[in-house]
Parts: structure tokens; sequence; C-alpha cells
């Protein structure tokens, strides 16, 4: 009987919350426009390529807002216009540029595979730790060897590395996640893209305020009750409205659990690799790793939440905790009835470190061990941490968090 080398499943992505998947780019008044509540974003190129130096002049010192009669009469605007989003506020441009969304050649949206794979793994790492001799592991967080020597590691970037190889392998080829690929998204129309502010919250004892100001060398960070005063993210995102895309994830069998002949014996592909049975268990099931995750981040983020709103003394903030509740009382309510059926993931720029790492495992003495060794919270204390979230302004009175989406397998 011939052995399947492949398993492939395509899903439907179902945005759940804004996303946004960074280019490390910035964006400002010299590809978009601010208008009546409104922000226009543009093809730069071809638009310089048809200005003359006269208007060349303006849009180097003003940006698009100073041609943008030129634009309407020229036929610019509607030729070369990538979308238009509605927006609570006018960004400051000199402080809150716009970060875009990766994007194709076409500038054409999609999530990279890599990201929503980068998001599988840290759901894996999760359940095998929860499975595993945490005392051990404890002992190499923030840790390296090198020459057989243990020495604290200096990179925050590198914290985790140890313990990570030691739970799925010591370098790519023997990593366990070596036999899950996810390919990119379909892309979509950048027409569907929209901007929202993204505001960042700290938690203290009479509730929520929001950042005004963010440290600058000495000077602390400024806060401030009115939101409208924030300084905000002004982010690129795909949101529920977006609908169509897909993604496929293919499980190479042949890794998992084939059979090779060299040198006149059998041998077994994982125990060559060196991958035991509850490694391998846990990338097959990976979606259940990544919805017991996705339960696990719920809840805590609606316990954190739930608490806000008991210690606000402000009406506006009671009202922002309680909203944000409510998203996560329906996630978990989601997750709930459709765990068997869909695969829950929270990815992106703005999730919050809660869903980047699984610190919180080893209890609150790791955590703070490592915000205090990497300044984590730049020797504010905070306890628990973070005290901050980042929180997504729709428009009004309207906020959920960063980054959720659900994946339901087609067919």
């Amino acid at each position: 009987m011939t052995q399947q080398l492949v398993q492939t499943q395509t899903f439907t992505v179902n945005f759940l919350s804004p996303v946004h998947i960074g280019t490390g780019e910035q964006l400002d008044n010299h590809e978009c426009v601010y208008e009546n509540g409104r922000i226009f974003r543009f093809r730069i190129t071809p638009i310089l390529e048809r200005m003359n130096d006269h208007q060349l002049a303006q849009f180097v010192d003003n940006g698009l807002e100073a041609v943008k009669d030129w634009l309407r009469k020229s036929g610019l605007w509607q030729k070369f216009r990538l979308y238009e989003s509605t927006l609570p506020r006018q960004p400051n441009w000199y402080r809150e540029p716009i970060r875009p969304f990766i994007a194709d050649p076409f500038f054409r949206p999609y999530l990279p595979g890599t990201e929503v794979k980068g998001a599988i793994r840290t759901a894996v790492v999760w359940w095998l730790l929860k499975n595993s001799n945490k005392g051990r592991l404890k002992n190499l967080v923030g840790k390296r060897k090198r020459n057989n020597q243990v020495e604290d590691e200096k990179d925050r970037r590198w914290a985790g590395q140890w313990f990570e190889q030691t739970l799925l392998g010591t370098d790519p080829n023997h990593d366990l996640l070596r036999s899950l690929r996810v390919q990119d998204s379909t892309p979509v129309s950048p027409q569907r893209l929209k901007v929202f502010p993204v505001l960042v919250v700290i938690r203290t004892n009479t509730g929520l305020r929001w950042l005004q100001s963010p440290r600058r060398g000495n000077q602390r960070s400024q806060y401030t009750d009115d939101r409208n005063q924030a300084v905000a993210n002004f982010c690129e995102c795909l949101d529920a409205s977006v609908v169509g895309v897909t993604l496929t994830v293919t499980e190479d069998k042949f890794l998992q659990g084939g059979r090779v002949r060299k040198d006149e014996t059998d041998l077994v592909v994982p125990e060559e690799l060196m991958w035991d049975d509850e490694g391998l268990r846990a990338v097959e099931d990976w979606q259940r790793a990544c919805n017991e995750f996705a339960r696990e981040i719920a809840e805590k983020e609606r316990s954190w939440w739930q608490q806000v709103k008991t210690g606000s003394r402000n009406l506006g903030t009671q009202m922002v905790a309680a909203m944000m509740e409510r998203f996560y009382e329906n996630l978990l309510k989601q997750i709930q009835v459709e765990a068997g059926k869909a695969v829950f993931i929270n990815l992106g720029w703005g999730s919050g470190w809660r869903t980047k790492t699984v610190t919180e495992e080893f209890g609150d003495e790791t955590v703070q061990e490592i915000v205090n060794k990497y300044g984590l919270d730049r020797g504010a204390g905070s306890r628990p941490f973070p005290k901050t979230r980042k929180v997504v302004w729709l428009g009004g009175n309207e906020f959920v968090p960063m980054g959720w989406i659900k994946l339901v397998p087609r067919g």
C-alpha cells in the first residue's frame, strides 16, 4: 500500500478583530490625505512622474494635501487611489505615521504563512510545556550554553531560544515544526484595508488611563483621561468585513512517521530526527493546541478587564473595560462551541506579550525575573506584568483587541 506523504487542508480565514501584519515601514502625508473624517492612500510613484517642478516642490514641503486639487482635476485621485477609510481623527503626522500592512507587488494585503506558523509554534510550545518538567525547563529561560558553559543570554530576542530548542529541536533540520508548512493566504484588494487608531491604556488603582506621550530618555511616559488626547498607532488592518481569504496548511506525514532504508537497515524518520512521541503528537494535534492556548489567553484577558471594570471610578473607562470583557466572553463561547470545527489564533502586531510568550507558565517569580533582567517594563515595577494593553478604537465608543482570527476548514 502506498504511504500518504503529505496531508493538505485549506482553511477560510475569519477576522474576529482587526489584524495588522506590518512591514516596518511608515506612511505619512506624502502617501496619504486626511479629509472630512476619511483617510485616502495613493500610489505615489506614478503621481510623482506626472508632477511639474512647482507641484513637486509643493509636495515635498507639504505632502499630498498641497496638490490634492490638482489630483482631482487631473483624474489621478481616482486612478491611483489605493483605498479610503473612515478615521475617528486626523493623525498628527509628525508623531503618528500610518503603519502599512504587508502586501504583494500589486499592493494586495495578505497573511504571511510565516506569521500564522509562528502563532501555531507558540501554541505548540505552550502545549508541550504544560505536559513537561517545568522545573527543569525554567532554568533554561534567559540562559544559553556556549562551549559547554551555561551563561546569561544578554539579548532579549534570544532569551527563550535554549528553552524552545529543548522542546522542538536543536536546529532547523531537527525542528518539530519542520513537518508543518503554512502557505501565504490568498491576497485581497487594497480597497479592503481599513485604518484604525490603536491606543495604549495603562491600568491604575482607579481604572484606565490613555498614553499621551511615550517615554523618551529620562522623561517618563505621560498619560491622560481623554482618549482624544492619546497618542495613537494608526494601522492598516484587515477586519471582519473581509471575506474569502484562504490559506493552506500541509502536514508532512513522511517526516512524522515514514521509514527509509539505509545500509540494509530500516530507519524510522522521526527517530532519526530525534523527535519523541509527545512532540509529534503536539504537532499533529496543532489545532487543539491553538484552541487551548486561545482559551487560556481569552480567560486571562477577560479576568484582567473584569478587574479593571470593577476598580474603575470613571464611567468612560468602565464602559471600555466592559466592552473588552464582553469581547472575550463572546470569544470563549465561540471556542467552546466550535473548537472541534475551527481553529482560533491571535497573531500580528499589537496582540500583546501574553500571546507571544509562554513565560507565565513558570509562575510570577520567573516572569518578574525576565521583566527585570531585560527591562521589559522600563523600571516601572509593573506587577503583574504587563500593566498596559493596546486597544483598537473603531470609532465612537467602540473598542476591541487586536489580532484574533478563526480558521474554518473548507470542504
